[in-house]
């Protein structure tokens, strides 16, 4: 009977073995970063633009100013805006560096003229400040511009104020050549008096008519956006 008992706890206890959980630690890839960034400030959106490959276009970076939903008119504002390209022709330069440009390389379609192709656009927010915000717009192998936010502070019920701000994408679909196209939007949270506590939460992508509802609750918003043309 013993010699029974002992062959099934031995059966037990290698079952036991051989179905355990394990744990084992592995190195990290870029995704796991991804949430540490977002808690410390970073953000990023990223759009294709690899319709636009087949000429040059001006991509020209818009921000608007909203405060209670009326866009700010500020005179700051009518400087020229930030104008890049999608792509960079061996006929931008005088014939004379062409081979130097070529022996420098590389030569995205040395046959077709190209000498570098941005085939997607990038919308990034950085920590500057408590009342500041970075904002960086760059098209992919092309260029970048940067843009400081001037963020506003929300008062709560015993007149605490903090900056808290995060982003929304809007939803794209067509580019439509000379128009407004509103990318992303970076607002501020706000107090809800009933709840008692900060909110900023809607859809997950915004409507580009900015028909969403989130953008009246909003008190302070940018709407960061572009317009195309030929070049």
């Amino acid at each position: 009977m013993r010699h029974f008992f002992f062959i099934i706890l031995t059966g037990v206890i290698f079952g036991f073995h051989a179905n355990a959980q394990t744990l084992k630690r592995t190195e990290p890839d870029f995704s796991d970063y991804i949430p540490l960034l977002n808690v410390a400030g970073y953000q990023v959106y990223t759009f294709d633009i690899s319709s636009l490959n087949e000429e040059t276009y001006n991509i020209e970076f818009d921000v608007r100013e909203y405060v209670k939903g009326e866009l700010v008119e500020d005179p700051k504002n009518n400087y020229p805006r930030p104008r890049l390209r999608n792509r960079r022709m061996l006929s931008d330069f005088p014939e004379e560096y062409w081979d130097e440009i070529i022996a420098e390389g590389p030569i995205y379609d040395l046959d077709k003229g190209i000498c570098t192709l941005g085939e997607k656009i990038s919308i990034g927010f950085s920590p500057a400040a408590d009342s500041l915000k970075n904002l960086n717009m760059m098209v992919e192998n092309i260029g970048a511009v940067r843009k400081p936010l001037s963020m506003k502070p929300i008062t709560d019920s015993s007149g605490k104020e903090e900056y808290m701000y995060d982003s929304f994408p809007f939803k794209v679909d067509e580019i439509q050549l000379g128009e407004f196209i509103p990318l992303v939007m970076f607002g501020s949270y706000w107090f809800d008096e009933e709840a008692g506590y900060y909110r900023f939460c809607g859809e997950s992508e915004l409507e580009a008519d900015l028909s969403s509802k989130i953008l009246s609750l909003i008190p302070h918003y940018y709407i960061i956006g572009m317009s195309v043309t030929k070049r």
